[in-house]
């Protein structure tokens, strides 16, 4: 029998394949064994089940605790133990650019409103999100390379970003390639932790009531006439009026079994992670840069990481000599003093992406009680909150034309004649 700490006090055991949450932390010498084997699979009941204990799942608990829901998570592995563990952690409302005005809207709302949660998470659970807000720099080599960026955007810019020209930069980021023409600084970007964020949304969740169990494997979404009746999973059956499915590339399996077809693609990304001595410390960027050929991200736990590759189609996670090289090339030529930086690792993780670039949040129609919450490509960290808040207000019995986001129904590309 194994046992777990959050950091709101709660546990969750393990036994076998069974998993039982105490809804108070136990006493040393409780009888944790008898707690467990009478507690059976076939007694679990949620109001809500989600599926997957990815940031975006663990958002989903979140909010749905917060207003006094009963929710229980699923997750096949660990909580962040898939594309979330992966992440940078970027909050890039600003920087990125969104093909879809909609997905600048949300980015914004999302990062505004994950700021405020921050709060709240810390009274919760001691995991240290590690939200740092010194901004974000877009740099450039030459007012060609500014003029094409400004081009090719699709998101409009933001009235809030600053332009330093060379003068600037050398002034404000003495670090940065002294050749620099200019950069963009934007003041309200932010970043986090991301295996962090999600167990803070789950431990926060647990705090709140909520149930979380890992492990789960074989689940299987229950429907007949009706709608959703539940799951049928390794440990047994788990009976719910709804199920939310939040579980990333592997969401598109678990639809298909239910004669429903919301295709995900895979993009790998790398991502390597390097640090700075006491020596060096004054070559250490203090805020991250959004480059066109690299981000460089200096967390709160010390380390710069940087990222990311792209390589649409692969599903493995080896970090390629070729990744490593690219994202060191970049990363050093905008950060000069990089070479003298100590290599940590390198890490790799599947992005999941949409025919059509947007994530598919929202109520199946044509089957009661679905909902799905998956797809979000580069942006599940960074879309998180706003995905758990979209989804609360879904199954509190707003729709998708009130919330204003028709544009990602799960079924939309049946309707565009994209999926047959």
């Amino acid at each position: 029998m194994g046992e777990r700490f959050t950091g709101s006090g709660r546990r969750i055991f393990k036994a076998g394949y069974r998993w039982y949450r105490k809804s108070e932390p136990l006493k040393q010498g409780d009888e944790m064994m008898n707690d467990i084997v009478t507690d059976r699979p076939d007694k679990i009941h949620a109001e809500t089940i989600i599926i997957g204990g990815g940031v975006v799942g663990c958002s989903i608990a979140y909010e749905l605790a917060s207003r006094g829901q009963d929710v229980l998570l699923v997750e096949r592995s660990a909580i962040a133990g898939g594309t979330s563990c992966a992440a940078a952690g970027m909050l890039a409302a600003d920087s990125e650019d969104f093909s879809h005005p909609l997905m600048a809207k949300l980015a914004k709302q999302s990062r505004q409103l994950l700021h405020e949660q921050q709060m709240l998470m810390a009274t919760l659970s001691k995991v240290e999100v590690g939200l740092q807000r010194q901004g974000f720099l877009t740099p450039f080599r030459s007012y060609s390379e500014l003029s094409n960026y400004k081009d090719n955007r699709k998101s409009t810019l933001s009235s809030d970003e600053v332009w330093w020209d060379r003068y600037a930069v050398q002034q404000e980021a003495s670090w940065l390639n002294r050749d620099t023409y200019g950069a963009y600084y934007r003041p309200y970007e932010s970043e986090v932790l991301p295996v962090h964020l999600t167990k803070a949304y789950a431990e926060c969740a647990q705090a709140m009531g909520a149930r979380v169990m890992e492990g789960i494997q074989d689940i299987r979404v229950q429907v007949n006439e009706y709608g959703v009746q539940g799951i049928t999973t390794s440990i047994g059956e788990m009976t719910c009026r709804h199920v939310v499915i939040a579980a990333g590339l592997q969401s598109e399996e678990l639809l298909r079994h239910l004669n429903l077809s919301l295709p995900v693609w895979s993009v790998k990304g790398e991502i390597a992670a390097v640090q700075f001595s006491a020596e060096h410390a004054r070559y250490r960027p203090d805020r991250t840069v959004y480059a066109e050929d690299i981000y460089i991200v200096p967390k709160a736990n010390g380390e710069v990481w940087l990222g990311a590759t792209s390589l649409p189609g692969r599903t493995d996670l080896n970090v390629s000599v070729q990744g490593v090289q690219k994202l060191l090339t970049a990363a050093t030529h905008w950060v000069p003093g990089m070479k003298e930086a100590q290599f940590l690792r390198a890490w790799a993780g599947v992005r999941p992406t949409t025919p059509d670039g947007l994530p598919y949040i929202g109520a199946c129609k044509s089957i009661s009680g679905l909902f799905t919450a998956f797809g979000h490509y580069r942006n599940g960290i960074l879309l998180s909150a706003i995905t758990g808040r979209l989804i609360a207000e879904l199954l509190a019995g707003k729709s998708s034309e009130e919330l204003g986001i028709e544009a990602l129904s799960p079924e939309r590309l049946n309707r565009k004649g994209v999926v047959q």
